[in-house]
């Protein structure tokens, strides 16, 4: 019951995350807004959550999960409020950013209890169980969100959350399981996580306005330099900062940092595709709102039927395998949605998506699976929420990326009132890029270390053995 609840929360931060998808065209057309500046609904959603992922790891490691989880929860469902009744583009995205603060607090204390609560040779169920429950909710939030769009207009979107984050706060209080806190460390990195917010911030800045100023205008170029400058900074900080927001000591495990690149790239793919679907769907294929969510739907299902099953496979051919036939697959599918896409036709489109949404599910259980293996138990929190930072990071950049590539096709950058023809070039470009962030990810996972499973967490050779003695 502890993991359905937790389960529930992680899948409603998830379900915030594509809802709004499928209300993007028309929360365009209500502000008369261009593609890329619309996408920072999404953007600013997985940026927060990339800044505030670890932050709230650690604070569930050193103040007591269940209290970090029901605090993220009401922030959500308030923040969800506030953007049912938001003016402007710009209102719009603060409550975005205030709902990826609760959000954050989801995903790393539902992993850290999976690995708390259940025993070594029951956690690849465990996450097998959590990676489908995850599936599920792009399949609902799009399906549901094209059916209040089309009754009720894009604001209903937003008064789901409350209403289902009153049923997990009622489970939390009920059958949740209050961890101890660890009392030997109590700060924070507030200079860390400022460096880190500021660095993402001006280099998706970079990517969403650089069609629109131009991509060697001085805006362009500064913000993109001065981001990097600012991460390598942050990277600099947190190898001498006493308490780090990210414990740069955990990249020393090939599992760890093979996984965590094999994150982004998947998400880079996987975000940045699902969001400009609905704009493709709606501008070159003629879809409504109410059928846009069940066409977005396959790549949602692939999840719900493939990751079970390789959670379990896992302990049979190893998490790199599962990771790099995944990622062959889904690249494999943007392809072919790469070649489908200047057709309009949704039928010659449908195998790409199933791909990208089998190859995705297949790797997501093995990526988590493998950053965590070896870690010590007292820094499970931040352990698991790393790979998910790594993950919304990936998806910031990649939707951020994508959509600038889409925009530059269009004239104006307006989905709605641009050809056909306009929109499917720019979607296949696009998806090529997306391609290109899986060949990244296959790459990385040609280095990652075969774990068989997570009975193998405590013990994994390559990171904690000693070299032997000769004798």
């Amino acid at each position: 019951m502890a993991l359905l609840v937790v389960s529930g929360g992680m899948w409603l931060s998830v379900v915030n995350v594509s809802i709004v998808n499928v209300a993007l065209p028309d929360m365009a057309a209500d502000f008369d807004s261009d593609v890329a500046s619309m996408s920072w609904t999404v953007t600013g959603f997985l940026v927060t959550q990339a800044v505030l992922l670890s932050i709230a790891g650690r604070a569930g490691d050193l103040y007591g999960r269940r209290r970090i989880f029901v605090g993220g929860i009401v922030v959500l469902s308030i923040a969800s409020l506030g953007g049912a009744l938001a003016p402007s583009v710009a209102t719009l995205v603060v409550a975005r950013v205030l709902m990826g603060v609760g959000a954050s607090a989801m995903a790393p204390t539902a992993f850290a209890y999976a690995a708390e609560l259940f025993a070594p040779h029951e956690r690849g169920r465990a996450l097998g169980f959590m990676s489908g429950v995850l599936g599920v909710a792009p399949v609902i939030a799009l399906t549901l969100g094209g059916v209040l769009v089309e009754a009720a207009g894009w604001r209903s979107v937003f008064l789901f959350t409350p209403v289902i984050g009153l049923i997990v706060l009622a489970g939390a209080a009920v059958v949740l399981p209050a961890s101890a806190p660890d009392a030997r460390r109590r700060s924070f990195d507030a200079s860390g996580a400022v460096l880190a917010a500021t660095g993402l911030f001006l280099v998706l800045i970079a990517l969403s306005r650089g069609d629109a100023l131009g991509w060697i205008s001085l805006p362009v170029l500064g913000a993109a330099a001065g981001g990097v400058v600012v991460l390598a900074a942050f990277v600099r900080h947190e190898a001498r900062a006493e308490d780090p927001l990210l414990d740069l000591d955990l990249f020393r495990l090939r599992s760890f940092s093979t996984a965590n690149v094999a994150a982004l790239a998947s998400a880079g793919a996987l975000f940045g595709t699902v969001v400009l679907l609905p704009f493709y769907l709606t501008a070159a294929v003629g879809l409504g709102p109410a059928t846009l969510g069940v066409a977005i739907a396959p790549i949602a299902l692939s999840f719900v039927v493939v990751a079970p099953i390789a959670g379990r496979a896992m302990s049979r051919v190893g998490s790199n395998r599962l990771v790099l036939v995944g990622f062959c697959v889904a690249g494999a599918g943007c392809a072919w949605a790469a070649a489908a896409a200047p057709r309009a036709d949704y039928a010659l489109l449908l195998p790409g998506l199933v791909g990208l949404g089998v190859g995705l599910a297949m790797s997501s259980s093995a990526i988590t699976t493998t950053a965590i293996w070896g870690v010590p138990r007292d820094r499970l929190g931040v352990a698991a929420a790393l790979p998910n930072v790594s993950r919304y990071t990936g998806g910031a950049l990649g939707a951020a990326a994508m959509g600038a590539i889409l925009t530059a096709a269009l004239p104006g950058g307006l989905a709605e009132t641009a050809a056909a023809a306009d929109v499917g070039r720019g979607f296949r470009a696009a998806m090529i890029a997306a391609a290109g962030m899986l060949a990244l990810g296959a790459l990385a996972a040609v280095r990652m270390p075969r774990v068989l499973g997570p009975a193998a967490l405590p013990s994994p050779p390559s990171a904690v053995a000693p070299p032997p003695v000769p004798r």
